[in-house]
């Protein structure tokens, strides 16, 4: 008894972890290093404002350019000697800090080549030659970590980059008169390079070896190049932002499409192993990207964006048998309809405007998968879609409203053909009422102002058509519903027609017509008794 209440009893939940163990797992993950990188880029900032000791701008120059250098060859010693000591975290964490502040001394660089231009090249020749040594020496002496030759190689073109665009923007920035200026070599460069050299910067690590693992120690991690390579990347960003707030240009959200756009695409090639819904999901990230270039000025970007993601995502759909590539292959061409001049269109088809022409693929679009995909309630939609569209269209027309009935009820008929009613309890009655519906339009029309006696045949004939050829092709169906309307509605004018003949014709030739029927249908009921009716025993 006593062992059956002890085990009853729920186990004491665990209670939080003291305010002590968050404060040791704080001090375990080291903040020191991250506070010290942070506090001497506070510090140069502060010193290049206004420093006491220093007067000279050059001289504060000068200093928070050594420091930064000295600061980072300390950075390759100390995790150097870490290493030798086994702390496998420490030394990757200061590996990681001298990756983000490779390339901040080209950033002072910058602020050099304004007042003395020997001297920023002297620094700059300064600053890449330390950086290859620090590299080097890493490579040499920590061979535990996982820097491979491919990311050695991205580096050193991203090391290129930094050194020459501080030199590029001094030397076209001689020409450039004025503030946020639109035209000009230093405008025409200031663009080049947000929109062509920062994305093929950006797309050097599509060339880095495929994330493994070289080793179970920290430094060995899979994700270190891939994490080297983005805080690279980073600092590149800030240090042409950094140019254009020193040379005034006006920066743009547009100027950062095309990079947004290649970080889009290499993210889906980089991670082309993941799951489906990822991959999916950085496919629509390329789809969105070009929309940063959306605002007024930046059509011409957006339209090139646009244009680029169609053969892409057709590529993607064809190759990786994917078919959320192939609808926003689609998604992108109406995109860039939405987005064409209207000269262009009008050229090509006039009258037409980019909002039309949107409009109109998303009503092909809505019934292309209506059609396609066998589903009454689908069916429906296309129906609707359908019928409405052909009222916008021929809105004008005195009939518009009767084609109009007829093409939804039409489109619903024949796409019953393929509907599973086994499956679809209601299919049944949907596909009687449809037909029972057409032909009372078809009966409406032929009398009415805006129809002749022979129009419904057109609707009739082609339903009839198509259901015999697809009887013939599958040789299945028994949906007698479908011929039945077809023919009552191919009727419906000759019928008419003929009750209006009635109604004009005298009441005694009606009469002696009545008579011969029913002495024929009396004939044939006489002749055939034998087989629809039989006495009782």
């Amino acid at each position: 008894m006593n062992e059956n209440n002890q085990a009853s009893v729920p186990p004491p939940s665990p209670s939080p972890p003291p305010f002590s163990w968050w404060l040791r797992k704080l001090f375990a993950s080291n903040p020191f290093y991250p506070a010290s990188a942070a506090l001497l880029l506070f510090g140069c900032y502060r010193i290049s404002l206004d420093a006491p000791l220093l007067s000279g701008e050059s001289d504060r120059l000068l200093f928070n350019f050594s420091s930064v250098q000295t600061y980072e060859v300390l950075l390759v010693l100390v995790a150097m000697f870490l290493f030798r000591r086994r702390l496998w975290y420490d030394a990757t964490l200061l590996v990681a800090l001298e990756n983000l502040l490779v390339f901040v001394p080209f950033i002072l660089i910058s602020q050099a080549a304004l007042m003395d231009a020997p001297m920023a090249q002297a620094m700059c020749t300064a600053g890449r030659t330390a950086a290859i040594l620090r590299f080097a020496t890493l490579k040499r002496y920590f061979t535990e970590l996982n820097m491979p030759g491919r990311l050695l190689a991205a580096g050193f073109l991203l090391l290129a980059l930094n050194v020459a665009l501080p030199l590029s923007y001094r030397h076209f920035g001689e020409t450039k008169i004025g503030i946020h200026i639109e035209s000009g070599p230093a405008y025409e460069m200031n663009e080049c390079a947000w929109r062509l050299i920062l994305p093929a910067a950006l797309a050097l690590a599509n060339l880095l070896p495929r994330a493994r693992a070289s080793g179970a120690l920290l430094p060995q991690h899979r994700w270190l190049p891939a994490g080297m390579f983005s805080l690279w990347m980073l600092v590149t960003g800030a240090h042409l932002y950094g140019l254009d707030y020193v040379y005034q240009f006006e920066f743009r959200c547009e100027l950062f499409a095309p990079a947004a756009w290649v970080l889009a695409w290499t993210a889906w090639l980089r991670f082309s192993g993941s799951s489906p819904r990822w991959k999916n999901a950085l496919l629509f990230a390329a789809l969105v990207a070009p929309w940063l270039a959306g605002a007024p000025g930046g059509e011409r970007t957006f339209l090139i964006l646009t244009a680029l993601n169609i053969p892409s995502y057709g590529l993607v759909c064809r190759a990786h048998r994917n078919p959320a590539a192939g609808h926003l292959a689609y998604a992108s061409a109406l995109m860039l309809a939405g987005f064409l001049p209207d000269r262009w269109l009008q050229f090509v088809v006039p009258g037409v405007t980019p909002s039309g022409c949107v409009l109109a693929g998303l009503v092909a679009y809505v019934l292309f998968w209506t059609a396609w995909l066998p589903n009454p309630k689908l069916a429906l939609l296309g129906s609707i879609v359908f019928g409405a569209t052909i009222l916008a269209v021929f809105q004008q027309h005195a009939g518009a409203a009767h084609w109009a009935l007829q093409g939804a009820l039409v489109f619903l008929l024949l796409h019953s053909l393929r509907w599973s009613d086994a499956a679809n309890p209601g299919a049944i009655l949907t596909r009687q009422l449809a037909g029972l519906a057409w032909g009372i339009a078809s009966f409406i029309w032929a009398n009415s102002e805006a129809g002749r006696f022979w129009l419904p045949f057109i609707p009739g004939a082609l339903v009839l058509g198509i259901y015999c050829a697809c009887l013939v092709w599958s040789g299945k169906w028994r949906l007698f519903v479908v011929p039945a309307a077809a023919l009552l509605v191919i009727l419906s004018g000759p019928l008419s027609l003929g009750l209006h003949v009635l109604r004009l014709a005298p009441v005694g030739l009606l009469a002696v017509i009545a008579s011969f029927l029913l002495l024929g249908f009396g004939t044939v009921a006489a002749l055939t008794r034998d087989i629809w009716h039989r006495h009782g025993s």
